[in-house]
């Protein structure tokens, strides 16, 4: 994986990914986190995931600062799209991708960069926060 940074649009699988996004609507999200959880979480299919549950996050009204513009104008344009139970979904997508069957908690952990951690904690929050 190409990372340049612990955020979810700061690698190359998010980065690919959103291409197939901005082709479709929430089920491309829905499809993103779907992935996240199925046995142990692969590095790409983990970044992926991130990547879909921050754009949930934004589409409730609670993004991560500056999304990158294409991300900003699919929240706008397919944002109402995102129900609750995606919200739900993408919370579980978070806390697979964080755990145990992750190769990219793995990575991340192996890198020693609090930051990522406390970046999906921070997510977690916002998501949860969309359900009240």
């Amino acid at each position: 994986m190409g990372a340049w940074g612990y955020l979810p649009f700061e690698n190359d699988d998010a980065l690919d990914w959103l291409e197939e996004l901005e082709a479709g609507g929430a089920d491309v999200v829905r499809k993103a986190l779907a992935k996240a959880g199925l046995g142990y979480v692969e590095a790409p299919d983990g970044a992926i995931a991130l990547a879909a549950a921050e754009i949930t996050a934004a589409s409730q009204g609670n993004p991560l600062g500056d999304l990158p513009e294409n991300v900003a104008d699919w929240v706008t344009a397919h944002g109402p799209e995102i129900t609750a139970e995606d919200v739900e979904m993408a919370l579980e997508a978070v806390e697979r991708v964080a755990g145990e069957q992750s190769e990219l908690a793995e990575l991340w952990d192996g890198a020693d960069e609090p930051q990522w951690r406390e970046s999906l904690d921070d997510l977690t929050e916002r998501l949860r926060a969309a359900l009240q």
